[in-house]
């Protein structure tokens, strides 16, 4: 009984050996594996390198190069790969390792996939706004990069015309300005403008200029002067005659026919008696104007009727030489009672 427990003791003891061994195989194993596996993924997030030449603003670029590595990895992979672009915030670049593409090889082995789908919608209103900031900056190229994504995403997005025809514009502008720097640079250089004259110099020449206005000025005027003819006498102006004296009667103003003045009632009645001296106008037709009272006594008692006895007389108008005339006359006119 002892002997066949010493001999399972020494079957464990010999067999503990090789079990560390076989774990630690194990574990080298699983390290080189977890090597290898990271190299690949590096592999396929490293961008796709462009020539030389792309990146002059303007030049064209074909549609978007999927790495092989991408094309080999599965859908879910593209999905961690595209979700962990999202969060390091590179949506659309750089280029081979960005949202968008990952999205697109997502498209690519399955057409039908709603969730790739549904993240492109997301990012399109984001993409077409960081292709329309490369194109205002010049970078066409990038630009272009972008706008070809975006077709693969949508293809019959209006925006995508818009970015084109923005694209197209930018692109003449660019081509525009080179061939005004070339035509700039191949432009002689314009001769020096003369130095500004000093005021001394300026003020001489005025005077030059003043001096010989002036000789021009007197030549002109002798030359005038001795081609002008002598000049002649003027003939004397003939004297008037005086105008013929007009022929014809004169006299003073006529009394054609009197109005003798109505006596006042209230004078009548108390007995008073007075007069009045009207002035006024006999017109050259015989009309009397601007009768007026110049004295009277008493005063205002009589004044009325005497200034209506004068406007009722008819007149002749005053004549001289038998023209008639305006005349001023004076008149007095006696109030008196009888006996």
């Amino acid at each position: 009984m002892k002997s066949n427990q010493f001999d399972m003791r020494a079957v464990r003891g010999s067999a503990a050996p090789k079990i560390v061994l076989l774990l630690l195989l194990l574990a080298v194993a699983g390290g080189a594996a977890w090597w290898f596996l990271g190299q690949k993924d590096a592999s396929v997030l490293a961008p796709v390198a462009t020539s030389p030449g792309s990146a002059v603003p303007g030049a064209e670029l074909a549609a978007p190069v999927v790495s092989p590595a991408v094309e080999e990895l599965s859908i879910d992979q593209l999905y961690r790969e595209a979700r962990k672009a999202m969060a390091e915030q590179r949506m659309v670049a750089p280029a081979g390792n960005n949202a968008l593409e990952f999205y697109l090889a997502i498209i690519e082995k399955d057409s039908t996939n709603s969730g790739a789908m549904e993240a492109l919608r997301e990012l399109f209103p984001f993409a077409s706004g960081t292709a329309e900031q490369e194109i205002n900056q010049g970078n066409l190229a990038e630009a272009n990069r972008i706008i070809q994504s975006l077709a693969k995403a949508d293809p019959s997005n209006y925006t995508l015309t818009i970015l084109r025809s923005k694209m197209d514009a930018k692109k003449r502008q660019v081509e525009q300005q080179e061939a005004l720097d070339a035509a700039a640079a191949a432009a002689p250089v314009p001769a020096p403008a003369p130095p500004e004259p000093t005021p001394t110099e300026v003020e001489a020449a005025r005077t030059e200029a003043a001096a010989t206005n002036a000789a021009a000025a007197a030549a002109k005027a002798a030359a005038a002067r001795a081609a002008a003819p002598p000049p002649v006498a003027a003939a004397p102006a003939p004297t008037p005659e005086p105008p013929p004296q007009p022929q014809g009667e004169s006299r003073d103003v006529v009394v054609v026919t009197p109005v003798a003045p109505v006596y006042p009632k209230e004078a009548a009645r108390s007995r008073a008696e007075g007069w009045v001296e009207v002035e006024f106008t006999v017109t050259a037709d015989g009309v009397v104007q601007n009768a007026k009272v110049t004295a009277s006594d008493p005063q205002r008692v009589f004044d009325r009727e005497a200034v209506r006895s004068i406007e009722r007389t008819k007149f002749t108008p005053r004549l001289e030489n038998g023209v008639p005339v305006s005349a001023t006359v004076r008149r007095r006119i006696e109030f008196k009672l009888g006996g």
